[in-house]
């Protein structure tokens, strides 16, 4: 089996490059899974606020699993 390669994006990036649709589906995901509410949720995603350590690994295996993308956090 061919090991797939993980680009490496920001949450920014990851979030600017997505349809609205995923965009959407990335939105219900910080709701369900990290307990976020919307609003959290865009701060984190546009870059205003650092994503919390605790909530980094639930999200790494989203992307990678979801849009293949390894996360890079600053």
């Amino acid at each position: 089996m061919k090991e797939q390669t993980l680009k490496e994006q920001t949450l920014k990036e990851l979030w600017s490059s997505l349809d609205p649709n995923e965009q959407a589906n990335m939105l219900r995901f910080f709701g369900a899974k990290l307990f976020v509410a919307p609003q959290t949720a865009i701060c984190y995603l546009r870059g205003y606020r650092p994503m919390p350590v605790k909530k980094r690994p639930v999200l790494t295996d989203y992307a990678a699993k979801n849009h293949a993308v390894k996360l890079k956090f600053s």
